[in-house]
């Protein structure tokens, strides 16, 4: 493990409120060529587990049906410490969750409706009660993450630093 992660990490709490309240994640596939593929995705997290939506086709589709492993990356910006006078003592202010796994296609539609409300709700809260038109959902594509493992860490500012936003 690297020294960071031993000296700050997130507690299972702590990542868990971060996947609550981000909104947007990187979703890290492997490529034809083997070269990683890193794609933002909006994501929900519901009944625990990690789901994302999009297109049925495309080089992230592709390369999670040649291969499901990935990496789901979701890191907050809180702004920069300046730790001294000098240029290059000035570092970042975090919280992150890097989540290893297995991607499973979701193609049960009642599944696919639940978790594309539960998305509007997360993402756009004001259009709640609008309908989703249920002969969108079968086109749509799902897709779960399925953890193998977590890691969360943190910077945060030392007492007395100056904080930049």
């Amino acid at each position: 493990m690297q020294p960071n992660m031993q000296k700050y990490p997130l507690t299972e709490e702590q990542m868990d409120a971060l996947l609550d309240r981000a909104r947007m994640g990187v979703i890290s596939t492997i490529g034809e060529d083997g070269y990683p593929y890193g794609t933002p995705v909006n994501f929900v997290v519901m009944d625990g587990r990690i789901f994302f939506h999009g297109r049925k086709v495309g080089e992230k589709v592709s390369n999670l049906k040649r291969d499901p492993r990935c990496c789901f990356t979701v890191v907050e910006e809180k702004g920069f410490e300046r730790c001294d006078d000098g240029a290059c003592n000035t570092t970042s202010l975090y919280e992150s969750v890097i989540i290893r796994g297995k991607v499973q296609i979701i193609d049960d539609d009642d599944l696919k409706m639940r978790i594309l409300r539960a998305t509007v709700d997360k993402l756009t809260p004001e259009r709640k009660m609008d309908e989703i038109d249920a002969k969108k959902v079968p086109p749509t594509g799902i897709f779960e993450i399925v953890p193998e493992s977590k890691t969360g860490k943190y910077h945060s500012a030392e007492p007395g630093h100056k904080i930049y936003q």
